[in-house]
């Protein structure tokens, strides 16, 4: 057996796939991602496996969908059936482990609050305090030490992960300050964008990186080794520096080509997350911020690329880069966040597999999700792949450009946000993608001749067969997976047909 490979896996919070010259031609700039693309294999239809921070980021470590591993919306949410990533001797992290695997980890975790700050927080406390969670009675806090990684845990969301008293630390010993001036906000909920004025070296992502070098260089070089890089941005607060906000600021953003022009026939429960005054120039400074955030960590990937070739470890890395959902950006005349619709934008996610020694591209064009990086990682570190696979497929055929087996369709699940309770389901096969909205409208999409999503087909009589397709091909989905929603999908949607 060769040598097993290292694995990085860089994960950022919210990206749109299209800030890559691989997936599109905004004016964001990624060159670091971009030279990762030429060495790497491209995934073109990736999708999350829901488009919300918490379940998207446990079926990672667990291979599930959402409704499998029970994190169904973030920590601490209404209708979330687990506060705290069990720790299950299937995790990500023990198999790596028992493939003999070094495990690092250090940025956003979001897959638990922990007991201690549960208590210690006064909104939670007020609202949910009187619920008894059990992992509350049980005093059990998810943690990445807890399951096996060595490195960080920075608990809940993080909301950037400023007031961490990690990030302050580094500060402090440096001597630096972390400012950041020209705050706006109130478009959009809490939404905010603002300019780093104290430097690169004075944010978060630049301390994210000094971390995981400093992590890096104390493991044994007789072992190889998997660690995850889980930056905050470019999720709102959109927090910049100058440096590179100032590459945007006096630039125009061009429109989206579906900012405007949808029909009629939408789900009034898109405006749950419409701004609160759409108007393209109202929006576009947010815009500016979110390129700029970008912008900087691609830099700061590139840091830490480089000190991998200068370690002589970057041809014996498999370097996989995603994010964990997209973003909306004042799509459809001003949507924000994600959840609630299932726009391109915001399911679609960037996907790079660089293998060992690979220093050329091609693109994969068949339809992967998510919840294929579990069993795709674990075979990399010498699982056998029947063993490994859940809800999931490994990619490793994918990545060889071997023939394969694969499968026609991929879905997206979602059940609400915050204190919103949705169903749905998104199902894409061929061109086609066709979502159950339980209580609203569906949808139904041609990619093909509407790229952009304006026209909903659902009620076109001549798609009613096609609609029917693509009822039963979702049926067939839920019913291989164990989806419980199969039956109120039948009741309200398959007695239509």
């Amino acid at each position: 057996m060769t040598k097993q490979p290292n694995i990085l896996f860089i994960l950022t919070d919210q990206q749109r796939k299209d800030t890559l010259t691989a997936y599109g031609d905004l004016i964001c700039e990624t060159p670091v991602l971009d030279q990762l693309g030429e060495e790497s294999v491209v995934f073109d239809n990736a999708y999350a496996s829901c488009p919300i921070c918490a379940p998207a980021r446990a079926t990672i470590q667990t291979g599930l969908y959402p409704m499998h591993h029970g994190m169904l919306t973030n920590s601490y949410n209404y209708g979330n059936m687990i506060q705290e990533l069990p720790n299950s001797s299937e995790l990500l992290s023990h198999r790596l482990k028992a493939s003999g695997y070094q495990l690092g980890y250090t940025g956003k975790w979001h897959l638990g609050s922990g007991v201690a700050n549960f208590k210690a927080d006064s909104y939670l406390q007020k609202y949910l305090g009187e619920m008894n969670f059990p992992e509350i009675t049980f005093d059990y806090s998810a943690t990445p030490e807890e399951i096996g990684y060595q490195g960080d845990y920075f608990p809940g969301h993080g909301f950037g992960g400023h007031h961490y008293p990690e990030f302050k630390d580094y500060l402090k010993e440096r001597g630096l300050t972390h400012q950041i001036e020209g705050i706006i906000t109130g478009n959009y909920g809490g939404h905010q964008a603002g300019e780093v004025t104290s430097g690169i070296e004075s944010t978060i992502e630049h301390f994210l990186v000094e971390r995981t070098k400093e992590l890096l260089s104390g493991f044994s070089e007789k072992e190889p080794w998997y660690f995850q890089l889980n930056f905050w941005g470019p999720h709102e607060p959109y927090f910049a520096p100058t440096e590179f906000l100032d590459r945007y600021r006096q630039r125009d953003i061009p429109q989206w080509q579906n900012y405007q022009g949808d029909s009629d026939n939408k789900p009034r429960i898109h405006d749950l997350k419409r701004a609160n005054d759409p108007t393209w120039s109202v929006m576009e400074p947010y815009i500016q911020h979110y390129f700029a955030n970008t912008s900087h960590i691609d830099y700061q990937i590139g840091r830490l690329l480089t000190y991998l070739k200068e370690q002589g470890i970057y041809d014996n890395t498999i370097i996989i880069f995603s994010s964990d959902h997209g973003e909306s950006l004042g799509i459809h005349n001003g949507l924000c966040d994600k959840a609630i619709f299932m726009y391109e934008e915001t399911c679609s996610i960037p996907l790079l597999i660089k293998g060992v020694d690979q220093h050329q591209s091609h693109h994969v064009k068949e339809l992967v999700s998510s919840c294929d990086l579990y069993a795709t990682i674990l075979e990399y570190s010498g699982w056998d792949r029947g063993t490994v696979q859940r809800d999931g497929l490994s990619l490793v055929p994918l990545v060889a450009n071997e023939p394969c087996f694969w499968r026609e369709t991929v879905v997206t699940e979602c059940s609400g946000i915050g204190s919103v309770m949705f169903s749905q389901r998104m199902i894409r096969k061929g061109d086609i993608k066709y979502v159950f909205n339980c209580g609203d409208i569906d949808e139904l999409y041609d990619l093909a001749q509407d790229p952009y999503e304006k026209i909903n087909l659902i009620d076109h009589d001549e798609f009613q067969g096609l609609l029917t397709e693509m009822k039963e091909a979702l049926e067939s989905w839920m019913l291989a997976h164990d989806d419980n929603l199969i039956f109120d999908f039948r009741y309200l949607r398959m007695r239509e047909s």
